[in-house]
């Protein structure tokens, strides 16, 4: 009897040791203005899309006090291993912020497309060492796939819209196997090319998505749940003016994935994933 209790015992401590075990990993996300984000997890921590000043009287813009803690390095800005710009468009990109936070920070490195990289290496003001910024490849997708910093970036040519001259990219972020995947402008008006990523399969904790083409309708649900298969789902681009109504449209969802919508610059939300891998 004493021997079965014991055996009972201790199959009970396993179990609860196992469960004790059991890792849950967070990713915070911060965001700045339009499609800027500050991602952390596991010590690491990526921006994208931050420094810009031009909303085009629609989009939102960062405050001058939160783009001089971004160049100064001011938490919660300090320490960041790696920026990142989608595109050069005037909402998402300033050449002239963006060097003067890269001439301060000497351990970061920007990736980037072209046309961002050269309007940066261009810029008189520039100091740093040109091995900090990383021009990404617009034919050769391996080229394009780096870890730098302890976290690897994938990176994709991917159409802005409907105009496909737009140099665009959208990147994969994996940080001890914790997967962002920030749209950039993607609208999902191209399917073919993208569907070629194969992002679904990726096991994506969380996208970053252009709040147009994802989520409002059922169409655009299946496509999102299709093509990228995201865990959570965080809205960008988002006007002020339709805050709201994105807000109450979101809620009326009740057969799809998560979806966040932060409706003012520095808000801060920590997502919460159980390890599955």
């Amino acid at each position: 009897m004493k021997r079965t209790s014991a055996v009972i015992l201790f199959g009970l401590l396993f179990s609860l040791n196992i469960f004790s075990q059991s890792t849950e990993y967070k990713i915070d996300v911060t965001y700045i203005a339009n499609a800027g984000f500050l991602i952390e997890s596991s010590g690491k921590k990526v921006l994208i899309d931050a420094l810009f000043k031009n909303g085009w009287n629609n989009y939102l813009t960062p405050a001058d006090s939160i783009v001089s803690k971004i160049i100064n390095q001011q938490a919660p800005f300090n320490q960041v291993n790696l920026m990142l710009i989608t595109h050069n468009h005037e909402d998402h990109f300033n050449d002239s912020m963006v060097v003067a936070y890269m001439n301060n920070n000497s351990e970061n490195i920007l990736i980037a497309p072209p046309l961002v990289t050269n309007a940066i290496l261009k810029n008189p003001a520039l100091r740093i060492n040109e091995n900090q910024i990383v021009e990404l490849d617009k034919i050769s997708r391996e080229k394009n796939d780096k870890t730098i910093n302890g976290i690897r970036i994938r990176s994709f040519f991917i159409q802005h819209d409907t105009r496909p001259q737009i140099e665009s990219v959208g990147f994969l972020i994996d940080i001890n196997g914790m997967k962002v995947f920030h749209s950039g402008d993607y609208n999902g008006s191209e399917t073919v090319e993208f569907g070629k990523l194969e992002l679904q399969k990726e096991q994506i904790d969380l996208a970053l998505l252009n709040f147009y083409g994802f989520w409002s309708t059922k169409e655009e649900r299946l496509f999102t749940d299709k093509y990228i298969h995201p865990k959570r789902i965080t809205l960008t681009h988002i006007p002020p003016a339709e805050i709201k109504i994105v807000k109450d449209s979101v809620k009326l969802i009740n057969d799809f994935i998560d979806i966040t919508v932060f409706e003012s610059s520095m808000k801060k939300k920590s997502f919460i994933f159980e390890s599955s891998r």
